[in-house]
């Protein structure tokens, strides 16, 4: 059987997904990630998974991304009645502007992405903190 992933994180950009990845090491956390550079491939995997007891308690999307972006990933999920209930946390720069829309669309949380490292790493603490159910600020 397959394992299970809390969080699946979709990134393209390889020094954010090397910076994210530095971020869940250090919170111990890297075996509970699973990550995807487009939009179109977590949806393949998604769709492939055997059985809904696989699918994460979150996906991250970054919005702005070639081919498919974040907001067009998420509505893709809200639309597909298997994986409209997965929380779904969208991040990006320039998020304050697009916050209320994406939403409105269905997600959960939205949050800026940082510039900083430890921007990141907080960012990363916050996600960690959402798949423990813990009680989570969005603003950066």
């Amino acid at each position: 059987m397959q394992a299970s992933h809390s969080i699946l994180l979709v990134e393209d950009d390889a020094d954010d997904r090397y910076i994210m990845h530095l971020a869940f090491t250090e919170l111990t956390y890297t075996d509970h990630i699973k990550v995807f550079n487009t939009g179109e491939e977590i949806l393949r995997y998604l769709h492939n998974l055997p059985d809904s007891s696989l699918y994460p308690a979150l996906i991250v999307l970054d919005y702005n991304m070639p081919g498919m972006n974040g907001g067009e990933v998420l509505m893709r999920l809200k639309m597909d009645d298997a994986l409209r209930d997965i929380s779904i946390a969208m991040y990006s720069t320039g998020m304050s502007t697009m916050e209320s829309k994406l939403k409105a669309l269905g997600a959960s949380y939205c949050f800026e992405k940082g510039h900083q490292i430890g921007d990141v790493y907080a960012l990363a603490e916050k996600l960690k903190a959402i798949v423990e159910g813990e009680e989570v600020i969005e603003k950066k």
